[in-house]
C-alpha cells in the first residue's frame, strides 16, 4: 500500500509541475504575449500574423487539461482512505473545472478562426471575451476543489499540515476574487489588487503540494495513520 500511495503521489507531483509549466507557456507567454483585451486591433494583427504560436498555446492548453483530469484521478486515490466521499467529491469538482476549462478553450479556436478568416477584429475579441469569461467561472469551481484538498490535507496525518492550511487559503482566494470579478465589476482594480497580493500564497499552494508530493508524498517516515476523529 505505501508503494502504491509512493507513486500515486509522484505521478501527483509531476503532473502538477507539468501542469505549473504549460499555464505559464500557454497564458503567461503566449496569450499574455500577444491579446490585449483594451486594444482589439493590436490583438487582432497578432493573432494574424502569429497564428502558429497562438496555436501552440492551444494545443498547451490541451495538454493542461488532460492534466487536470489525471490529478483529479491521482490524488483521489493518495487521499481516499482519508475520507472516500469527500476526496471522490474534491476529484469530481476538478475533472467538471477541467470540462468548463476545455469549453472554454473552445472560444480560442473560434478566435483565431475569425482572424484568420478575416471576420473582423471585434468578433475575434469577443470570442477571447467569452474565454475569459467561461474560464473564470470555471476558476470558481477549482477553489473550491483546493479547498476539499485543503481539508483532506489538514485530516491526513500523512500530510503536513502547512500545505493543508495553504490550500484552504488558495481554495477561498480563487472562488472569492473570481467571484468578484463577476459580481464587482465596478471595483476591477481594487480586485486586481487583492488578486496580485494573494499570488504568491497561491501559487506557492499548488506548486510546494507538488514538489512535497514529489521528495516525501508517500514514503514509509512521512507515512501516519490518518486521524480517524
Amino acid at each position: 500500500m505505501k508503494s502504491s500511495k509512493r507513486k500515486l503521489a509522484l505521478f501527483s507531483g509531476l503532473a502538477l509541475i507539468a501542469m505549473a509549466l504549460a499555464a505559464g507557456y500557454a497564458y503567461g507567454y503566449v496569450y499574455g504575449g500577444l491579446i490585449d483585451m483594451n486594444s482589439s486591433q493590436d490583438t487582432y494583427r497578432n493573432l494574424r500574423s502569429s497564428g502558429t504560436l497562438f496555436r501552440y498555446g492551444m494545443v498547451a492548453w490541451g495538454a493542461i487539461v488532460l492534466l487536470d483530469l489525471l490529478v483529479a484521478g491521482s490524488m483521489y486515490g493518495f487521499l481516499k482512505e482519508v475520507h472516500p466521499r469527500l476526496s471522490a467529491l474534491t476529484a469530481l469538482v476538478r475533472a467538471l473545472y477541467a470540462f468548463i476549462l476545455l469549453a472554454a478553450v473552445a472560444h480560442l479556436v473560434e478566435a483565431l478562426a475569425l482572424a484568420e478568416a478575416a471576420a473582423g477584429a471585434t468578433e475575434a475579441l469577443l470570442a477571447l471575451q467569452r474565454f475569459e469569461t467561461i474560464w473564470f467561472q470555471g476558476l470558481i469551481l477549482f477553489g473550491f476543489h483546493l479547498f476539499g484538498l485543503g481539508l483532506l490535507s489538514v485530516k491526513a496525518r500523512f500530510v503536513p499540515s502547512f500545505f493543508g492550511g495553504l490550500l484552504l487559503f488558495a481554495g477561498c482566494c480563487y472562488t472569492g476574487i473570481h467571484l468578484a470579478k463577476i459580481a464587482l465589476p465596478v471595483y476591477a482594480p481594487q480586485i486586481e489588487f487583492i488578486e496580485t497580493i494573494a499570488s504568491l500564497p497561491m501559487a506557492l499552494a499548488e506548486i510546494g503540494f507538488a514538489f512535497w508530493l514529489l521528495i516525501r508524498g508517500g514514503k514509509p517516515l512521512s507515512f501516519r495513520p490518518v486521524d480517524s476523529r
